[in-house]
């Protein structure tokens, strides 16, 4: 998908010879020779951007990026300064020529945007593609849409707290990015070193691919997994078993393994998805798994199925991806479809009858929904494309609804500091929203918007009163949650899917290629340890009792050793 070997090895030869070109520009325009008017200095944005152009670990991540990584890719050079707005900020070029320190200052922005440019058209040529922003006018709509940021006038903080699956949940790691679903670890204690080979207490084989994220209660430890390849058997194609497994997580032996009934047809899955890509729920006394074309299927802790409900088919781009969650005696899932109904629906989670259903737009999305107390009053808030909305757990019943989010999205809702933050698409735009209110509430409770920096897949992480955003291709963006202005922007090595964990005052992440990174949560970037366990990591580990627990393309491992004081 990404082009043959032919027009890689080109592209990084090409890469390799901009690089060299542009050390020498770069070391002419460091920043020890910008202007102290703060307004000439380049943002962090541009600084990533300009930083970029010489870096061999970005220019591995070009490389790998396809038709759909690119046309997000290329709108970075579109930041709050780029030279266009810079132009206008400043009286226009008329103005910018007569004083040599703004011309200085444009002639660098405007350097920067075109060298990137030439990157990007070089990695269009790799693929045999026309570079879209070669259109003039396509290029300078785009420039100018950076200098759109709604805001709202900020009312007083409502509060919000999160609503867990079960009662004693806390103590435990119930669902998707933890008991809160905002991935945070309750219990601080974390290993600090290890490798391919040390500080592993146990490393399980899996059965076969799956993307989905360890979930645990006590001692019990589950996950999906598919098992063995797709068949044709007569006119029909027999796909891989469909697997719900517990494991020992003492140990990592496995205890038990149930299989949904067979797919009446097989999905079409995007590479990276897997026909086991949604991470289960459990409430301690049942655990509920979503197999996309093989339904949702119930067991409790022991093994012994419950119920299955067939949902039907799901021929949405991609496959389906979604994760159930659980609110009192429901269970709710949405996935939403490109083609096929979208299913917005709950279940009992005794018998698994259908409860409520009600219609969604068809669009492109994988999102999970969060479910969040908000004043008085219990909301699942759904991260969806192109407009974020909050329903009545209890009937499904919209309550209010956000526009602006991104054609794809896939990051859950984010909640801290008395806001909401949305984030989606490839380079999308990062909402935030003051919560509660009726019907369309764009223009009252937005309160801070940008146009782009938000991640595809990750889910972003609010920790003391700030935003931490990794990008799929590896920019970590630290905010400040209440205005949406950046702290600090760093290139972490590698691509990335999984979604950061908050353990205390430190982030946790883990790049595809298994290199995890523990940074300190603070205004300023500070790395605090980087240890490599040679797997491929796409999803997201659990944290509990002071052991990591990851998924890897292979394996199930436990990481333990010494921990954080």
């Amino acid at each position: 998908m990404i082009g043959n070997h032919t027009s890689m090895t080109k592209l990084r030869s090409m890469v390799l010879l901009t690089l060299t070109c542009l050390a020498t520009v770069a070391a002419i325009s460091a920043d020890d020779d910008a202007p102290e008017d703060n307004s000439l200095k380049l943002s962090l944005r541009l600084q990533r951007l300009e930083a970029d152009l010489t870096d061999p670990e970005y220019a591995a991540v070009v490389e790998t990026m396809i038709p759909t990584d690119l046309a997000a890719e290329w709108e970075r050079v579109a930041t709050p300064d780029n030279y266009h707005l810079f132009a206008q900020q400043h009286g226009g070029m008329e103005q910018i020529n007569a004083n040599p320190e703004l011309k200085q200052a444009w002639q660098r922005r405007h350097q920067i945007a075109q060298d990137f440019l030439a990157l990007m058209r070089d990695a269009y040529a790799a693929l045999d593609r026309d570079a879209p922003f070669d259109d003039e006018e396509l290029l300078l709509r785009t420039l100018e849409s950076a200098g759109k940021k709604g805001s709202s006038p900020r009312d007083a903080d409502v509060q919000i707290t999160s609503i867990l699956p079960a009662d004693g949940a806390e103590d435990q790691w119930p669902a998707f990015r933890g008991p809160t679903g905002q991935s945070i670890v309750f219990d601080e204690r974390m290993p600090r070193q290890w490798s391919a080979t040390e500080g592993i207490l146990w490393r399980t084989p899996l059965p076969g691919r799956g993307n989905s994220s360890p979930v645990i209660w006590y001692d019990k430890l589950f996950i999906t997994a598919e098992e063995g390849e797709s068949s044709q058997d007569g006119e029909s194609e027999t796909g891989p078993q469909r697997l719900l497994l517990c494991y020992d997580r003492t140990n990592g032996e496995l205890l038990w393994q149930q299989q949904a009934p067979p797919a009446a047809e097989l999905e079409t899955l995007y590479w990276k998805n897997s026909f086991a890509s949604s991470t289960v729920v459990t409430d301690g006394r049942r655990v509920v798994a979503f197999f996309g074309n093989g339904g949702l299927l119930c067991c409790d802790l022991d093994g012994k199925r419950l119920w299955h409900q067939d949902l039907g088919t799901f021929p949405t781009m991609h496959g389906p991806g979604s994760t159930p969650v659980m609110y009192e005696d429901l269970v709710i899932l949405v996935q939403d479809q490109t083609r096929g109904d979208s299913l917005f629906a709950a279940y009992d989670k005794e018998t698994g009858d259908e409860r409520w259903r009600h219609e969604r737009p068809n669009h492109p999305c994988w999102s999970t929904p969060v479910l969040l107390r908000v004043g008085d009053r219990d909301e699942l808030i759904f991260n969806g494309s192109h407009v974020v909305v909050s329903y009545d757990p209890e009937t499904g019943e919209e309550l209010w609804r956000v526009n602006g989010s991104s054609r794809e999205s896939i990051p859950m809702i984010v909640s801290g500091g008395g806001l909401l933050y949305s984030t989606s698409g490839r380079n999308g735009p990062v909402i935030a929203i003051r919560p509660g209110g009726e019907g369309d509430v764009t223009e009252s409770h937005v309160v801070w918007q940008t146009p782009r920096g938000g991640p595809h897949v990750p889910t972003p992480a609010y920790h003391d009163g700030r935003l931490y955003i990794i990008s799929d291709t590896g920019v970590m963006d630290c905010r400040d949650a209440a205005t949406g202005e950046s702290l600090w922007q760093e290139r972490l090595p590698g691509r990335f899917s999984m979604s950061p964990l908050v353990v205390g005052d430190e982030i946790l992440l883990f790049s595809e290629s298994g290199t995890s990174y523990l940074l300190k949560s603070s205004p300023q970037f500070e790395l605090l340890a980087e240890n490599e366990l040679n797997e491929t990591v796409l999803a997201t580990p659990a944290i509990l009792d002071g052991k990591i627990y990851v998924r890897t393309d292979e394996h199930l491992i436990c990481i333990g050793g010494e921990h954080t004081p």
